[in-house]
């Protein structure tokens, strides 16, 4: 090899060396950024199911009743009367509203708009049944042992709501869903459901024998 050629390929050599070391600090500089947004979503989104949890629970201490199911959908799924936690339904004692979203869904009483993902709802279902979402049967009953209530939120990333699932369970779960467990998740083309359990249902409040 000539000693032009020889220096003409050390030249190239350096330029591509120089610019992996470019392109690995630009790597180094943002992965941290990136998992600390990570971890702020999920944060987030753990500090909403609460929000929304706590919602229903300040809601029963001012006025005295828990949510009741909607009058809107099969009372077997247990969808809440979410919407009663914004707008004031005329209970005695209600101090709302109790949570800082907007009642612009056009789907009823089972849902209010979420500022980030799409929407928000609480679920009233019975212990120890499994299931994804709110529009499956296991619904509280009368005859049910016993139920609790839980927060959702439509359309979430589905690494996001498996993120949730490893954070409160200790699961990682690597299917499209995940019935047991505090939480409950099921992943779609366009996002997915993420539902933590919170506190006991009275069953008695049930609309269902």
């Amino acid at each position: 090899m000539k000693s032009g050629s020889l220096l003409n390929h050390t030249k190239l050599l350096l330029t591509r060396l120089h610019l992996l070391l470019v392109a690995f600090s630009i790597l180094l500089s943002i992965s941290p950024l990136s998992r600390a947004e990570k971890n702020s979503d999920l944060s987030n989104l753990i500090s909403d199911l609460n929000l929304l949890l706590n919602a229903a629970e300040e809601y029963r201490k001012d006025t005295g009743e828990v949510l009741q199911v909607t009058s809107d959908t099969d009372p077997a799924y247990g969808y809440l009367k979410i919407d009663h936690l914004i707008s004031n339904p005329g209970k005695a004692g209600w101090n709302g509203p109790y949570l800082p979203y907007k009642d612009y869904w056009l789907g009823g009483e089972q849902y209010v708009d979420h500022p980030v993902y799409n929407a928000a709802q609480l679920l009233s279902k019975e212990e120890g049944t499994e299931w994804v979402r709110g529009s499956t049967p296991e619904g509280c009953r009368k005859s049910s042992p016993s139920c609790s209530i839980a927060a959702c939120i439509w359309l979430v990333p589905g690494d996001l709501a498996q993120q949730v699932n490893f954070e409160i369970d200790g699961v990682f779960n690597k299917a499209s869903a995940d019935p047991v467990g505090r939480i409950r998740y099921e992943n779609g083309l366009f996002g997915g459901i993420v539902c933590m359990i919170g506190g006991q249902y009275p069953k008695e409040k049930s609309p269902v024998d």
